[in-house]
């Protein structure tokens, strides 16, 4: 370059200025398609989302269904176990029952055979069985006394029948009428039967009283009188 020369410079400020703008659209632009971008992404991750969504609910839902179906199974088999236990109850009750009824029905065959054919026994009066067995209250018990007319049974008996309990209390020897010791009086007296006579009652055995025997006495109007006398262990159901 020569001393004194004269060296121009052109100036052009909006240069600058359009490069400034420029970078600032190109920033504007990489934040709105990174922006855009973002969406379209979240986007289509809702879309997955809500799709997996409905696809557990509709698994939800099987499971449900299938959980009633189960349950509604378990209540019947349930109500059908419960049928067949209250069947098998049932059944077992009846057929307790006719067993029982059975037994009855060979001890009342039993007993109508030793009146029409005894065995052993003399024709006549005779005290057939007599039984006593505990109830629920202390010192209480029932009894049943049969007394039959066997063979020669062409007319009715009539008269009276004693029952005495014979024991010990208080280390001294006691015996105990069973009308005086009966509840309410409910031990009969009468005798009125031709074939055979059932007499049923109660008795309450005195305190501190320990029974031994009971002595059973009937005494038929015109008749000689028969009497029996039963051990109380032998005859007693404790």
């Amino acid at each position: 370059m020569k001393t004194g020369d004269l060296v121009v410079k052109s100036h052009r400020p909006w240069r600058r200025w359009l490069v400034l703008i420029g970078s600032w659209l190109g920033v504007v632009f990489v934040a709105v398609s990174s922006y855009w971008l973002g969406q379209t992404q979240a986007g289509y991750n809702l879309v997955d989302v809500a799709r997996e969504r409905e696809a557990l609910q509709l698994a939800l839902a099987e499971q449900k269904g299938n959980a009633r179906q189960q349950s509604a199974q378990v209540a019947v088999l349930e109500r059908t176990q419960i049928i067949d236990s209250q069947s098998y109850d049932v059944v077992r009750s009846d057929l307790k029952q006719m067993q029982e009824e059975i037994l009855e029905l060979r001890e009342e065959v039993e007993f109508y055979r030793g009146i029409v054919s005894p065995r052993e026994r003399q024709a006549g009066l005779d005290i057939q069985t007599f039984k006593i067995e505990s109830a629920d209250e202390e010192r209480l018990h029932h009894f049943e006394l049969v007394m039959s007319q066997v063979l020669k049974n062409d007319r009715f008996v009539k008269g009276v029948v004693t029952l005495v309990v014979h024991g010990v209390q208080n280390g001294e020897p006691l015996s105990l009428d069973f009308r005086d010791i009966s509840p309410n009086k409910s031990v009969g007296r009468n005798l009125s039967f031709r074939y055979f006579q059932r007499m049923k009652g109660d008795i309450r055995l005195p305190e501190g009283f320990a029974p031994r025997s009971v002595m059973i006495e009937m005494l038929p109007q015109k008749r000689k009188a028969v009497s029996k006398s039963f051990d109380w262990q032998e005859i007693s159901a404790e």
